[in-house]
């Protein structure tokens, strides 16, 4: 039950902050014309921000200077204009750098997507597949928001800051001073909140994909799960991963509201020394009071730039986290393709059909993999794999595939064995005509090969519709048919059929077959089978019975082995399955329902 609470899997690189930095420097160099441009309408616009201030102060003087009503109504025009002119310049700012954060968006998309194409099975295996599935949305989904909506608000308020800043200064030197005084506030209160944000926000992502995984093995895993009894451990896992996921972003919540009581009491400190030191300023003589007047409307216009940087910090924070990952998934492309050596020199053909000799493969960042198995698969018969989600059955059947280089020991075919043809629970369903499909694996395929193949696996649906368009010189003109995950996976065994492989690798594939065509996909690997090699990974026990040996896992090692007779007279893992799955019916072995049989699962 340790794994219940597991919520630190390793999983996929995340890159350093100085790697991101590189990154995103690298993308503005793609653009700099339009870089430097927006950096230059950022500050008019953040100059023409300092003019209504300017002209408030003005407005007070001259009212108390009795100036006239001349005076007065220029200087409202032109705090009008500057506001106006402020609004323009800025809208044009925002539209420019939009425009940037958008190509620069599409460039990081593309090669995120690019390198997780790219990316090995084994790559994504060590560890978690939630993760990269999260990191090409969840991730890229905060980067872009973050670009879309974020950057501007913030490249406006910095430059806001430092103009209002440096007009403050020109305007009295000593009312600077005095606005410092909220700057203690700002820098303990954004210290404070950075030094535990990065770790706790970071972490939210983190645990945010733990949980997504449990989730995935839990449902992928159903029929596996029940079989060996593992629901309620399912199912404390997913609970104990969510309920730390949910405690850490309340504690995100908890950090950004401390963030809140330091920015408002440095706003109340600031705007009181302010006042308090222009009073004192304008008693003596030194200022007017349309300078305190302005020095006042401009430390109060800091409020709303300095609470969107600082609260922007946490956009920018997981921003920058997911960049850190996504970046992450750019650099392990490369890297694992620089590792790749020649192609290892052949291996000793095996006397049977498959031959493991002392495999043992562990993924190097999280340990887990298969220890020290042999395993002989004689020529033309089937050895099926059964155990839990983990257990190591998947990952056995992902070496003898080639998907993975095993760590000692290998891998032996027989001499005539082409590559092992590998058939797994996904669902492809590829664009273009049935003969489209089907050609995938024989592109020379001819019209007679291909009705030959899927009438081997029972679709004769399909093979109407490939004899209605038979006569059409455009393959493109074939009558569209419907397709739902039984015929999908009908396809993909006829395809297997058209290779005409001698080895075949069968991983879980009726897992994302609804029950409707279980029973159609079934009958169609049953024939795919027959007088060939095959390795069965069975999510149900019920998928194992025909085959010539069984083979139990558990901890990455074969515990059990033997027909289902034999298993089901001994005593151990698989006769506790068997006899849980069937609890409602005799069961002896005398009585071994056949493949199609579904049997209730308590």
């Amino acid at each position: 039950m340790s794994d219940a609470i597991d919520t630190t899997t390793p999983l996929l690189p995340i890159a350093s902050g100085a790697r991101v930095r590189a990154a995103v420097g690298a993308l503005l160099r793609q653009h700099p014309g339009r870089a430097i441009g927006v950096a230059v309408l950022f500050l008019a616009a953040s100059a023409l921000g300092i003019v209504m201030p300017a002209c408030l102060g003005r407005i007070v003087d001259a009212v108390s200077s009795d100036a006239g009503f001349a005076t007065i109504t220029g200087w409202v025009v032109g705090a009008g204009a500057g506001a106006i002119g402020a609004a323009v310049v800025m809208l044009w700012a925002v539209r420019v750098l939009t425009g940037l954060v958008q190509d620069m968006l599409a460039s990081l998309r593309e090669d995120v997507f690019t390198s997780a194409m790219r990316l090995p099975v084994s790559a994504v295996d060590d560890g978690e597949s939630a993760d990269l599935l999260s990191r090409v949305t969840g991730d890229v989904d905060a980067v872009a928001e973050a670009g879309g909506n974020v950057a501007p608000t913030l490249l406006s308020a910095a430059f806001a800051i430092a103009v209002s800043v440096v007009a403050l200064t020109a305007l009295d030197p000593w009312l600077a001073l005095a606005g410092i005084a909220s700057a203690p506030f700002y820098v303990l209160g954004t210290r404070a909140f950075l030094r535990r944000s990065r770790v706790v926000f970071r972490e939210v992502r983190v645990r945010e994909a733990a949980r997504s995984q449990a989730v995935l093995d839990a449902v992928e895993g159903i029929d596996t799960l029940t079989a060996f009894n593992e629901q309620d451990h399912a199912l404390a896992r997913v609970s104990a991963r969510a309920e730390a996921s949910i405690q850490m972003q309340i504690e995100g919540v908890r950090v950004t509201n401390r963030l809140f009581r330091w920015i408002n009491g440095g706003e109340l400190v600031g705007l009181a020394a302010i006042l308090g030191t222009g009073f004192l300023l304008q008693s003596a003589g030194a200022i007017t009071v349309g300078m305190v007047t302005t020095a006042a409307l401009l430390f109060h216009r800091l409020f709303g730039p300095v609470g969107q940087l600082i609260f922007g910090l946490d956009d920018i924070q997981r921003a920058a986290i997911g960049l850190a990952r996504l970046v992450g998934v750019i650099d392990l492309a490369p890297a694992i393709a620089s590792t790749r050596g020649a192609d290892a020199d052949a291996a000793p053909t095996a006397s049977a059909g498959i031959e493991v000799r002392d495999l043992t493969f562990y993924y190097p960042t999280t340990g887990r993999g298969i220890s020290d198995v042999n395993l002989r698969v004689a020529a033309g018969t089937t050895t099926a794999l059964v155990g839990t989600s983990g257990s190591g059955k998947s990952t056995l059947a992902r070496v003898i595939a080639g998907h993975h280089p095993p760590t000692s020991g290998g891998v032996h075919l027989a001499a005539t064995t082409d590559a092992p043809y590998y058939l797994s629970q996904e669902l492809h369903q590829f664009r273009g005509t049935i003969a489209d499909n089907l050609r995938l694996v024989a592109p020379e395929a001819s019209h007679d090969q291909m009705v030959a193949a899927l009438r081997a696996v029972g679709a004769e649906w399909a093979v109407d519709a490939l004899n209605r368009g038979a006569g059409d010189a455009d393959s493109s003109d074939e009558p569209a048919v419907p397709m739902d995950e039984g015929r999908i996976q009908q396809l993909a065994v006829a395809r297997a059929f058209l290779a005409d492989p001698s080895v075949v690798i069968l991983d879980e594939a009726t897992a994302d077959v609804g029950l409707h065509h279980r029973d159609a996909v079934e009958d169609a690997i049953a024939a795919l089978r027959r007088g060939r090699t095959a390795l069965l990974i069975a999510h149900r026990l019920e998928q194992a019975v025909t085959a010539e040996q069984i083979v139990v896992f558990a901890d990455g090692r074969p515990t059990q082995r033997g027909t289902h007779e034999e298993l089901l007279a001994a005593e151990g893992l698989y006769r506790d399955a068997w006899l849980a799955q069937t609890a409602h019916a005799p069961t002896s072995p005398a009585h071994s329902p056949t493949p199609n049989e579904e049997t209730e699962i308590p």
